[in-house]
């Protein structure tokens, strides 16, 4: 699944970096991207939680197979986006290890 956003899909009035028109103009298209990154992450968070319903155990939670195949993908998603893989996939185990804590921790509630 691919999902190609705009500038405008997520509010930022220039087109492309290259249209902004001032550094104001670049600084608050970073803000707004930054608030969407911020807000995707909670969204994920309430999947994460959900998928807790679905482990039996506290254990079955880590998934190291689980987590091996999603920074496979990550990795793949960086060179679609071109972004370092040294960047993306270090970022991603460290979300997806909090991401393992939280739902460890709704488990357990």
């Amino acid at each position: 699944m691919t999902i190609k956003l705009t500038s405008r899909d997520i509010g930022i009035d220039a087109e492309t970096p290259d249209d902004c028109k001032s550094l104001g103009d670049v600084r608050q298209a970073i803000d707004t991207i930054d608030k969407q990154i911020i807000q995707l992450l909670g969204m994920r968070k309430g999947y994460v939680l959900s998928a807790a319903q679905f482990k039996e155990t506290a254990e079955a939670i880590p998934a190291p197979e689980r987590v091996a195949a999603m920074l496979k993908a990550r990795q793949c998603w960086s060179k679609e986006a071109e972004l370092s893989e040294d960047f993306i996939v270090p970022l991603y185990a460290q979300i997806i290890q909090w991401f393992i804590q939280q739902q460890t921790h709704f488990w357990h509630k």
